[in-house]
């Protein structure tokens, strides 16, 4: 396995849990980075999705030495997330939901995902 790949879903994982506890703990902190105000509606689907960050991060965990074709899915799937998930955070930004904050994050997570399909190319069938 490629260990540009094996980095990559480390990183995603430090990423994900760093995220998702974030969202648990301190939800209104979270959204106020972007400028979004804390409401209890708010807190309560980010803590939600908070859930989802850390599960998801054990599951990255679990794939991190897994055999080829796994490995490849893994990535493609964190790419989907990093692509989409900055096409989101740009689509609310221009429309004035949130500040321009996102837009690093935004650049990064696109990178990362650019990195994501790169390094599939770069593990071994």
């Amino acid at each position: 396995m490629s260990s540009m790949a094996r980095n990559l879903v480390r990183l995603s994982t430090a990423i994900f849990i760093v995220i998702g506890v974030g969202y648990l703990l301190v939800p209104g902190a979270m959204l106020s980075v972007v400028g979004i105000p804390s409401t209890p509606t708010a807190d309560f689907l980010l803590r939600t999705l908070g859930v989802a960050f850390v599960s998801f991060a054990w599951l990255l965990w679990g794939v991190r030495n897994a055999p080829p074709a796994l490995l490849r899915n893994a990535l493609t799937a964190l790419a989907a997330y990093y692509f989409l998930s900055s096409a989101v955070d740009v689509a609310a930004y221009l429309q004035g939901i949130v500040g321009a904050a996102s837009i690093p994050s935004a650049i990064a997570r696109v990178a990362i995902g650019g990195l994501c399909l790169w390094s599939i190319t770069r593990i071994p069938t």
